[in-house]
């Protein structure tokens, strides 16, 4: 079955939340939960963590936890944008309170086709898989089938890290920690790219860099570009014609990503030999992807949880195993547990890496959180978590105390 036949029969994904079977090939309800296992309390909590955004400005986080009749919760902690106005808070009441965890599937198809927004459905669904998880006393990956226990680490760069000598010499330091591969960010004006701007990427600059990592790294070290979108496409074409010299392992994101580009990245992906990874940045859920991968717009599709939750995830997943694509997530970070989950759930040939930010292998622990973040071992590896739901204990008290809402 070629793509596009295949995005016709499933009607870009939506067919397995319609149906509540996942198109994984797995049925997507798989907690023996009872009808008494009811949805009885939802609640939104937006708390200050004491950090900085990028701007200095007080950073805040939303978490949301959700009781089961029988006082068993689950709980999600995402950015801010997750906090659901007056509005949307009564929609998600409307349509979860006094639900079968079990119709996890026609909650989200619901809320989704109410216009609930991605980031704040994101919320709901990782606090439902994560009670499932808790009322099973199972991993969330255990709930679909464990296919493994840990998954190989990538570090991304900052932006403007420095002369391409910087780069070369953190790829080095990411080759002697044992991390499996380093991706490239390489120089950028922001605001540019991700908005439609395409006369602010460096693509000269940019390719010296590509240049000075691959001959400090070596033949057989992989290599990713990401310039954040800010390419034109003969900007595009050109680097990735190099790209395909310097045997990258993919070129992420080379050109704006909303759907009037769609076609001009279907070009390019017949005109270069280095995957295109695509998109990242895409407004919408797991659907919008899919289209591009039916398109052929993409060889390795990307998403995060941000974009729907895990079971937006889980249903991008399918559609690369239904065509043979492979999916890649965006970083780990403070979402990381429930990419973690997924990846337990898939073989390496689906989801090959994790995304790291920090070649540290020392684990903080953030505001908010009782659970450290995951980092990686001297083997360049990240642990799937095994404790029961997503794997993250929140602290409570802390979130109370800074409670902003």
């Amino acid at each position: 079955m070629n793509r596009r036949t295949f995005i016709k029969a499933i009607g870009y994904g939506g067919a397995a939340l319609v149906t509540g079977k996942a198109t994984f090939g797995r049925p997507l309800h798989l907690v023996g939960a009872t009808d008494a296992e009811q949805v009885s309390r939802i609640e939104w909590i937006v708390y200050v963590t004491g950090r900085g955004d990028v701007d200095n400005r007080a950073q805040h986080r939303c978490a949301v936890r959700v009781t089961s009749a029988n006082g068993v919760q689950g709980w999600a902690d995402l950015s801010e944008e997750a906090a659901p106005d007056r509005d949307a808070a009564q929609l998600v009441e409307g349509v979860l309170l006094g639900r079968s965890v079990s119709e996890h599937g026609a909650v989200w198809r619901e809320l989704h086709e109410a216009g609930l927004s991605i980031v704040a459905l994101a919320a709901v669904d990782i606090a439902l898989w994560d009670l499932r998880g808790r009322i099973a006393g199972k991993a969330v990956h255990a709930l679909l089938g464990t296919q493994r226990l840990e998954a190989k680490a990538y570090l991304t760069t900052d932006f403007n890290l420095g002369d391409p000598a910087a780069y070369a010499e953190l790829a080095l330091a990411c080759r002697a920690k044992g991390l499996h591969g380093v991706k490239i960010h390489p120089y950028i004006e922001w605001g540019a790219g991700r908005n439609g701007r395409t006369d602010a990427g460096h693509p000269d600059r940019d390719t010296i860099v590509y240049e000075a990592v691959r001959d400090a790294v070596g033949p057989d070290y992989p290599c990713m570009a990401d310039n954040h979108a800010t390419y034109t496409y003969d900007e595009a074409r050109r680097v990735g014609k190099r790209l395909d010299d310097l045997d990258y392992a993919w070129y992420e994101s080379p050109m704006p990503e909303g759907d009037e580009w769609r076609d001009r990245y279907v070009a390019l992906a017949s005109e270069i030999k280095t995957p295109l990874c695509a998109p990242e940045a895409k407004s919408g859920s797991f659907q919008s992807r899919a289209s591009w991968v039916a398109a052929g717009a993409c060889d390795i599709a990307r998403i995060s949880v941000r974009s729907g939750g895990f079971t937006a995830c889980l249903e991008l997943a399918s559609v690369c195993e239904a065509t043979g694509i492979r999916l890649e997530l965006h970083n780990v970070g403070p979402d990381a547990y429930a990419h973690l989950q997924l990846v337990g759930a898939t073989p390496e040939s689906r989801v090959r890496y994790v995304e790291l930010l920090s070649i540290s292998r020392q684990s903080r622990t953030l505001p908010g959180r009782a659970t450290p973040e995951p980092a990686f071992d001297e083997q360049g590896h990240v642990a799937v978590p095994q404790t029961p739901g997503m794997g993250i204990e929140l602290d409570w008290k802390y979130i109370q105390t800074h409670r902003a809402n």
